[in-house]
């Protein structure tokens, strides 16, 4: 597990419980936005990154959870809820290119149990801190710190694996969901049940995507993780901003974080910017690449779905 730190923002540590999220009423049938605040995180003890050589074992395959409130293991859920599938729609009339990282802690007390080590692997997951780096991750202007397990794992989706990844326009560009075209995220073996994260992190820092003002002053809410693009390539009209997806932590007013976030919670409700275990996400990039720059209107939405198929989030456009 990790906490995600600003370069900018001066969250405190311990701020997980404390940041500075604003009380507004908020969709999806959410409850209390202190808990939300909480961002499902378990603040643990700080392991540092491995030592040369190979990791060591994950010992956290015990499925008796001793936290009554908040999923400790990936080993804690039934087989059905361990993986998760991600769609993206396009219905603009613009070619859509994206980049989202999938992020998840492992090794000894983190989230990817010994037993689920290896299907991760599987499926295109790659340890992703770098040495001496002080067990952080820089994705764009975000910054994941670790602070259970010993091991940051990431799987890449879109500009971030190193070549154009993006979604054909619609041609109608009518803002429907049906005949949009459509790009999936399959693992390496060409399946689409993707072993679950627990952050999605939208944008990098290359600078078609990363925040406005760079990773060292910029507003981490201004990240993008979709871009309109013309047939050479170039960004079309105003692209989406974290501010302007639907769900990220930053479009809810709970802080400033490019990111959706995995429920880890052991209740009944599924926080605005959370995505569910098991199920789906479908994510659909609208045809507004030039609304006016203040324009408030979500220009990316998303539908959540859970592992028996119903909706924790319909679309807000």
């Amino acid at each position: 597990m990790f906490f995600r730190v600003s370069k900018v923002a001066s969250l405190a540590l311990l701020g997980v419980a404390s940041v500075a999220f604003v009380g507004v009423g908020i969709g999806c049938g959410s409850a209390n936005p202190f808990l939300a605040a909480q961002f499902n995180t378990v603040l643990a003890d700080f392991f540092g990154v491995n030592p040369p050589g190979p990791p060591p074992a994950n010992n956290n395959n015990n499925n008796n959870n001793n936290n009554a409130t908040t999923l400790a293991s990936v080993c804690d859920l039934p087989a059905a809820q361990r993986s998760i599938r991600m769609e993206i729609r396009n219905s603009a009339p613009q070619t859509a290119e994206f980049s989202m990282t999938f992020v998840v802690s492992a090794g000894v007390g983190g989230f990817v149990c010994d037993d689920e080590l290896e299907n991760y692997l599987d499926a295109g997951y790659a340890d992703a801190i770098v040495p001496n780096s002080g067990a952080t991750l820089p994705i764009g202007c975000d910054v994941i710190s670790l602070l259970s397990g010993t091991r940051i794992l990431t799987l890449e989706y879109g500009v971030n694996q190193g070549a154009a990844a993006n979604v054909p326009a619609n041609a109608s560009g009518d803002d429907t969901l049906t005949g949009a075209p459509v790009a999936l995220r399959r693992r390496d073996n060409g399946g689409l049940d993707i072993p679950i994260p627990e952050i999605i992190v939208l944008g990098n820092d290359d600078a078609n995507y990363i925040c406005i003002g760079g990773a060292n002053a910029g507003d981490l809410c201004t990240q993008r993780g979709f871009r309109y693009i013309s047939g050479a390539g170039l960004t079309v009209g105003k692209s989406p901003e974290a501010s302007r997806i639907q769900g990220t932590v930053c479009a809810e007013n709970f802080g400033s974080a490019p990111e959706w976030r995995l429920d880890k919670t052991l209740d009944t409700i599924t926080q605005p910017f959370q995505f569910g275990r098991g199920g789906a996400i479908v994510v659909r990039i609208l045809n507004r690449a030039n609304d006016p720059l203040d324009n408030p209107r979500n220009q990316v939405v998303w539908t959540v779905t859970d592992v028996d198929g119903d909706t924790l989030h319909p679309e807000d456009p």
